[in-house]
């Protein structure tokens, strides 16, 4: 009887061991090493660039591309937005920069009349500048490579804290399936071994 409790203990251990050295296979080692002639390394390591530019390239296709950005600048209340701090800053220039010699209420409606000019003209203007902005950038930006760099930069070491951080609950889930399903091709082994001698 103990002979055969220990089939589906051991599996389950084998089970466990293997998908706990699985997992630490994600990340180590972290420099290649040669065992018996074969070259052995992590998985983030050795594939650090190719997995960067794929979720560069998922990044871009699925979440955020220049067109949305653009999209999303060249809504109206956006557009709103950037006449006013636009109108803004220029009143205040010009009042910054009129002579003390100018009196102030004239300063004002100086000031004024420019303001009023840059918010009835400036919605054109700025769907303008979003527009060859959003062609400028198409050309010369992209979200892929921005993505690839900043996830090249990472140390291998902390792509393993930040995988750890995200999955740390799935990975270890991950381990005890591993003794689970060990165990239960144990017991059937001891099945196979009790009903088929």
């Amino acid at each position: 009887m103990i002979r055969l409790l220990a089939v589906p203990l051991i599996s389950a251990f084998i089970g466990y061991l293997t998908n706990v050295v699985a997992i630490k296979m994600l990340f180590h080692p972290r420099e290649p090493v040669r065992i018996l002639g074969v070259e052995f390394q992590g998985l983030l390591p050795r594939r650090q660039e190719e997995i960067a530019a794929k979720i560069g390239e998922v990044v871009e296709r699925e979440l955020l591309s220049v067109d949305d950005l653009v999209d999303h600048f060249s809504g109206p209340e956006m557009q709103d937005k950037m006449v006013k701090i636009v109108a803004e800053k220029v009143r205040t220039r010009l009042e910054e920069a009129m002579p003390r010699l100018v009196p102030h209420n004239l300063t004002r409606v100086l000031a004024d009349m420019v303001e009023g000019i840059l918010l009835r003209e400036s919605p054109a203007l700025v769907s303008q500048v979003i527009e060859s902005a959003g062609q400028q950038l198409n050309a010369e930006f992209r979200v892929s490579e921005i993505v690839k760099t900043r996830i090249l930069a990472f140390d291998v070491l902390q792509m393993e804290d930040l995988v750890k951080e995200v999955a740390s609950k799935e990975l270890r889930r991950i381990e005890i399936l591993g003794g689970v399903l060990g165990f239960l091709i144990g017991m059937i082994q001891v099945a196979i071994i009790r009903f088929f001698p």
